[in-house]
């Protein structure tokens, strides 16, 4: 139950948010630009489209903090698995974690294998 409400609430903000921000687009655009520049005026529907626009620029910035703040990970991880699973976890087995990661987002590059972070 409490799985399904998680799932609710994301689709409700994922959708949600394009509808309201549009609002605030298409007033400050029908507010702004007209008289500034002499374009037309939009429709909620072409607000809708900026806003997805800006975010496929912007890589998706208030849709990322969205996710950033744990709600899609909280649905498919439940709160204190990956709590549990660290510390339970041996020191090494954490080194090997903490190596595959900065491997895979490519950080200390530069670093030779086997250099501690704090030595250098």
């Amino acid at each position: 139950m409490k799985k399904t409400l998680k799932i609710l609430v994301t689709l409700i903000v994922l959708l949600g948010l394009p509808l309201l921000a549009a609002l605030g687009i298409m007033a400050l655009w029908n507010g702004v630009i007209p008289a500034l520049c002499g374009f037309s005026t939009i429709t909620y529907c072409q607000a809708v489209g900026l806003f997805l626009l800006g975010q496929l620029l912007s890589s998706g910035c208030f849709i990322a903090l969205f996710f950033a703040f744990g709600s899609l990970h909280a649905i498919i991880h439940p709160r204190g698995s990956w709590h549990d699973h660290w510390h339970n976890m041996s020191d090494e087995e954490r080194r090997e974690f903490i190596q595959r990661r900065r491997q895979h987002f490519g950080f200390h590059k530069n670093r030779k294998d086997g250099e501690d972070a704090s030595e250098g």
